[in-house]
């Protein structure tokens, strides 16, 4: 399915509520706000079949500026105990909490305006459904659609920015007042929202990226651990259960797999954002193969190529995210991290002192041992050994997850790769951490052995199992990070348990200088605080 055609794009543009140009307009001072369709496209296009669908499916459009954007991950992995700052990048203040990161960044900004937007988008859909010339089943099921995604964006918003204004009716006018709403009241609406999604979707959609209603299980599971209210934890492990004991999902046998760029569409994907090929269609691609590698083009041996990838060199391991896998028993460390490159450029081959290469073409060039090596086993070795001890930020284990294979060319940033949202791996383990927070180790221990087992190296499932007495949330935190790193949740992960700042301090040491009680929630962007008519208090610290 693609979810954001370009006829579906300019019927936003032309046609969307006004409030959608508030700001803009009032920067500009006095505006005439009258609509002029210039398409042939009106607002009672939504009316027709093709209309409403059309505003269902960009419905979906507002996930491209956040998942698999710079924007998402510097949102969601920098600052963290996982990731750090790398050599390159303008927004290295996400991982060093200094004073830059404030109500005017630019990424504080544009993640409230575009979701936001898409907000407003959903809120058409569901305002305009009971006047869409389509069959009442559908009619239900686009509208469950609509209220699950309207769900994904506010509770991205609640969980970065705190109180913020709830807004479930279309905007069909402007206005400069607004105001914000407690978390409490905002959770209210996200549960509704998804209890109907529950209700109301299809186990299986037949357009591949529509939201199911594991999709909104999934999802309840987590809004209910982050909200964390009475009784809130026994849900979450239910909804999570319902997910894992549907028989629509299973782990895939072997965790590399997971990631093969040919097996996108595999039986544990619950929900994914979806890019495609088509550079008409697919907005800004996934860009995650670009944040997470390191420079290998500027090492002997080595030019740049579309199987390596273009490095941007933004997020750096931290010593802590690479000491936690026991490499022995675990495969996930050597399935999600490069660390061998392997010769494509004869041109800088070193050579011997009788000029012959020192390697050939296919051969190693880089490899880095993950363990300390003394300087005279390196000489011995023909390439370039780099050892933990070596790193800096811009040599340093890659993290392979998002490689995209099929880029056009070597310096496309656009990738096509689809991007997992919900998988089931993360299903047992929030299961987990609802049991254990609910203090109910013991039936925590099996979901997390699940996800240990499939992790395991051959013969090596027992000694990966562990124990009742293991299941603290620490630990909870630390399989979450084996299983997940990378993959857009580590900063929700520690604010939702509290443990944010105790973890930066402890692992992320450019991070650790700066870092303050406050900074668990982002600031209110400035031009929503200057552009409101009314007050509109900023987040305390900021």
């Amino acid at each position: 399915m693609t979810v954001t055609a370009n006829l579906t794009r300019h019927l936003l543009r032309v046609c969307a509520p006004l409030a959608v140009c508030t700001v803009a307009a009032l920067a500009a001072g006095c505006v005439d706000l009258k609509e002029t369709p210039i398409t042939g496209i009106t607002s009672d296009y939504y009316a027709t079949s093709a209309g409403f669908n059309a505003a269902v499916n960009a419905s979906y459009e507002g996930l491209r500026t956040f998942y698999a954007q710079e924007r998402g991950f510097t949102m969601t992995v920098f600052g963290t105990d996982e990731y750090t700052r790398g050599a390159d990048g303008s927004f290295k203040y996400f991982n060093d909490y200094t004073t830059q990161l404030n109500g005017d960044a630019s990424y504080v900004r544009d993640a409230w305006g575009d979701f936001y937007r898409a907000i407003n988008t959903t809120n058409t859909v569901i305002s305009r459904a009971p006047s869409a010339k389509v069959s009442d089943a559908l009619r239900t099921a686009r509208v469950a659609e609509a209220r699950f995604l309207r769900a994904v964006y506010y509770f991205n918003l609640v969980r970065i920015y705190g109180d913020v204004p709830l807004v479930v009716e279309e905007t069909s006018s402007p206005s400069t007042e607004s105001t914000r709403a407690p978390t409490a009241d905002v959770y209210k609406q996200i549960i509704d929202d998804l209890q109907f999604a529950e209700t109301n979707l299809p186990d299986v959609q037949t357009d591949y990226g529509r939201a199911t209603r594991n999709a909104a299980r999934h999802l309840l599971s987590l809004v209910y651990l982050t909200r964390g209210a009475a009784g809130d934890y026994a849900l979450a492990a239910d909804k999570a259960k319902l997910v894992i004991n549907s028989g629509l999902f299973s782990l895939v046998p072997r965790y590399k797999d997971l990631f093969a760029f040919s097996n996108q569409k595999n039986a544990e994907v619950i929900w994914s954002v979806q890019f495609t090929a088509d550079p008409l269609t697919t907005g800004p691609g996934n860009s995650g193969h670009l944040y997470f590698l390191m420079p290998y083009e500027l090492l002997p041996g080595m030019v740049r190529d579309v199987a390596n990838g273009r490095a941007f060199k933004r997020f750096r391991p931290t010593s802590w995210l690479l000491g936690l896998w026991d490499r022995t028993k675990d495969s996930r460390y050597a399935d999600m991290f490069t660390n061998v490159w392997y010769a494509n450029y004869a041109a800088s081959i070193p050579k011997n002192a009788n000029g012959t290469p020192k390697y050939n073409v296919g051969d190693t060039a880089i490899w880095m041992p993950g363990v300390e090596i003394s300087a005279a086993e390196r000489a011995s070795h023909p390439y370039t050994i780099i050892t933990p001890s070596q790193y800096t930020d811009a040599k340093f284990p890659s993290l392979n997850k998002f490689m995209d294979p099929n880029r056009l060319t070597v310096n496309d940033t656009r990738g096509s790769r689809n991007f997992m949202v919900m998988r089931l791996a993360d299903t047992y383990l929030l299961a987990a951490e609802a049991l254990v927070r609910d203090g109910n180790p013991a039936e925590a221990v099996q979901y997390v052995n699940v996800v240990r087992a499939r992790a395991a190296k051959p013969g090596q499932a027992a000694a990966m199992a562990v124990t009742a007495a293991d299941m603290t949330l620490d630990f909870v935190l630390d399989e979450r990070a084996r299983e997940l790193t990378g993959e857009g949740m580590r900063w929700f992960d520690l604010t939702r348990t509290g443990k944010l700042i105790e973890r930066v301090k402890l692992y992320n040491s450019a991070a650790a200088v700066a870092i303050q009680p406050f900074h668990v929630l982002r600031p209110i962007p400035n031009t929503q605080i200057l552009l409101t008519s009314n007050a509109f208090p900023q987040n305390p610290g900021y």
